[in-house]
């Protein structure tokens, strides 16, 4: 389903541009708070695939080039600072919500998926973003 295929490059691009972020992040406790969103992103990876259906592309396994971006636009925001780096992760939860909820109004995607959407995915990008809020300000 191209929704869903959509969606794991979306969260694989998130993985992608926290690593890039990471890399540049001296603050331990921040560290240790996009260690763990970024892991909540490889968990939503995991749960997409397991609605990807038949027609799966194996090749989804790849952010493509939206993960080529992301990866450049907060690594290259990382040589502004940390919070510049942070920001720049935050359009991207943003992104990612957008997405989620465009999926919700997609009759293709599945009442379970949705549900799952709903009650985990989007409150899960909910709170990433009110993590990078609390260090941005």
């Amino acid at each position: 389903m191209k929704q869903v295929d959509e969606l794991i490059r979306g969260e694989l691009a998130a993985v992608q541009s926290i690593d890039a972020v990471l890399a540049k992040i001296n603050n331990d406790m921040e560290r240790t708070e996009l260690s763990t969103i970024r892991e909540d992103h490889v968990r939503a990876v995991d749960t997409l695939k397991r609605y990807a259906g038949a027609d799966f592309k194996e090749s989804t396994n790849s952010a493509g080039p939206w993960g080529a971006f992301a990866s450049a636009f907060t690594g290259g925001a990382s040589l502004f600072g940390d919070k510049a780096a942070v920001q720049a992760l935050k359009v991207g939860e943003e992104y990612g919500m957008k997405e989620y909820k465009e999926a919700l109004a997609d009759n293709a995607v599945s009442s379970e998926l949705r549900q799952v959407i709903q009650s985990e995915l989007l409150p899960q990008q909910e709170r990433h973003i009110s993590t990078i809020n609390r260090y941005i300000q």
